[in-house]
């Protein structure tokens, strides 16, 4: 099983929007605030080029640890605990473009760091859309082949490191080349940067009670601090 989309504008939401921009969620904006907000919008819809693109990947079992799917050995606890009942998973890469990455650096060198950081937000925000898209519809899949999707687990996400981007990507190119350029630096980080490869556990429905529905992975995050962190509602509609 595999699919991929281009160009697929995911709705973000404003509350999403707010919660990256770092404000309440009932904030108003006004002025330049309102003016950058409507700016960020209408430039990506105009010039952005959003992709994904999922594969199944066997699985070869959990041994502590390590999940192995096909010969990628993947070392995370919170992964490896989601796939000892699994049978099968499927792997999700995401990126907003190499467009949004331009815009945002040409904002930055032209002093309009205002802009610039609207358009990091509003980039991360189509990212993770994306993969709640990408969930979804998963989900209507694994139900026809009497099955359901765990949440996902990503690289950098607590206790596994980002080191393993490159693992995880090759299993993505195994079914042909990707939508979009993605590449994995020296550092781990993905290029561009406003990428993200995602992990879904297959498992039998079962099997599968007390396991939570949610898309929202922060609720697995240790990082108390995080200005960041979702409400479980907030992917709802």
């Amino acid at each position: 099983m595999t699919f991929a989309e281009t160009n697929h504008h995911p709705v973000v939401t404003d509350g999403e929007f707010r919660r990256l921009l770092r404000v309440p969620r009932d904030f108003a904006f006004t002025g330049q605030l309102a003016e950058n907000a409507a700016w960020v919008r209408a430039w990506y819809a105009a010039h952005g080029r959003p992709w994904l693109w999922a594969r199944a990947a066997a699985t070869g079992g959990v041994e502590g640890e390590v999940t192995t799917l096909e010969d990628a050995a993947l070392t995370s606890g919170e992964l490896a605990r989601r796939f000892r009942e699994a049978h099968g998973a499927v792997v999700v890469a995401a990126s907003a473009g190499l467009e949004a990455e331009a815009e945002a650096a040409r904002c930055w060198a032209e002093d309009e760091p205002d802009r610039y950081y609207f358009m990091e937000a509003y980039a991360t925000a189509v990212v993770e859309a994306l993969i709640a898209k990408a969930r979804v519809r998963l989900c209507a899949w694994a139900a026809s082949q009497g099955a359901v999707v765990r949440s996902h687990y990503s690289p950098g996400y607590e206790g596994w490191s980002v080191g393993e981007h490159a693992q995880v990507l090759s299993l993505l190119t195994r079914s042909g080349p990707m939508p979009g350029p993605l590449g994995v630096m020296a550092s781990g980080m993905l290029q561009p940067k406003k990428s993200q490869l995602a992990v879904f556990a297959l498992a039998p429905a079962t099997g599968a009670a007390g396991e939570p529905a949610d898309l929202v992975p922060c609720r697995y995050c240790a990082w108390a601090q995080c200005e960041c962190r979702r409400e479980p509602c907030v992917l709802a509609p």
